[in-house]
């Protein structure tokens, strides 16, 4: 199709020889104006993972705020969501809070979207907390930990979402599992940092560029990086003052 693949690649994409990535997939839902859930299914076979498409293209808009789009996507998507994912009807509330707010500048609203994401998160906590072989499992509960710490750093409750991070640290611990467990090294960081504490928290986000070394997660070293000069500019700044 003219301007998304060459047609070769079209070609390969019809008799089910290849895929087409998300971008393209994307520009492809916007060419022949259809939904996305019109490419999900050949011979009621999956292609792709809805979800995380879904997600892809939200965060893909939030780099570029569009949050008109993100707006649209989460209206879609925000009925049957609660059927497909928990934790992805709680992704589409938060989202849903963002846009709203930089589309309509109604604050109040979009905390209480945001505040109902939490309690999503918070009852998904209390249920699965209560699944032993979840527990003994741990990814799932630390993908719920990291979440919602996550939504409450964006809202600056920067100690609860500290209590969130320890707690999954610790869980990785526990478990001698390495998910989830440099990213919640950063996030506990950057709690600290913002609560006064930039020598904790550079210790926290130095751990983190190290497990995203040893990963070989280039984007998340480049983001520890970031943090890190940051943290250090601070501390330099802060020392300057003191003399």
């Amino acid at each position: 199709m003219l301007g998304i693949c060459e047609p070769n690649a079209l070609s390969d994409y019809e008799r089910s020889i290849t895929s087409p990535t998300i971008d393209e997939l994307a520009l492809f839902t916007d060419k022949l104006k259809v939904d996305l859930p019109y490419f999900f299914t050949t011979k009621n076979e999956p292609i792709y993972n809805y979800i995380e498409i879904i997600k892809f293209l939200i965060n893909k808009y939030k780099r570029t705020r569009n949050y008109g789009a993100i707006y649209e996507i989460v209206q879609k998507e925000m009925a049957t969501a609660p059927e497909k994912s928990i934790s992805f009807y709680q992704f589409l509330k938060w989202h849903e809070g963002i846009s709203f707010f930089y589309l309509y500048n109604d604050k109040q609203r979009a905390i209480e979207l945001l505040n109902e994401a939490i309690k999503i998160f918070n009852e998904a906590m209390e249920f699965i907390e209560n699944i032993p072989h979840v527990n003994q499992e741990g990814s799932i509960i630390l993908k719920i930990i990291h979440g919602l710490a996550q939504t409450l750093t964006e809202l600056h409750y920067y100690l609860e979402s500290l209590n969130y991070t320890l707690k999954g640290i610790n869980i990785c611990n526990s478990i001698e599992s390495l998910y989830l467990y440099a990213e919640l090294h950063l996030l506990t960081g950057k709690n600290l940092v913002h609560l006064q504490q930039p020598e904790k928290g550079l210790h926290y986000i130095k751990q983190s560029k190290n497990i995203f070394s040893l990963q070989k997660n280039e984007e998340f070293i480049r983001i520890a990086e970031h943090e890190l000069e940051s943290i250090l500019q601070c501390l330099c700044t802060s020392m300057d003052k003191k003399r």
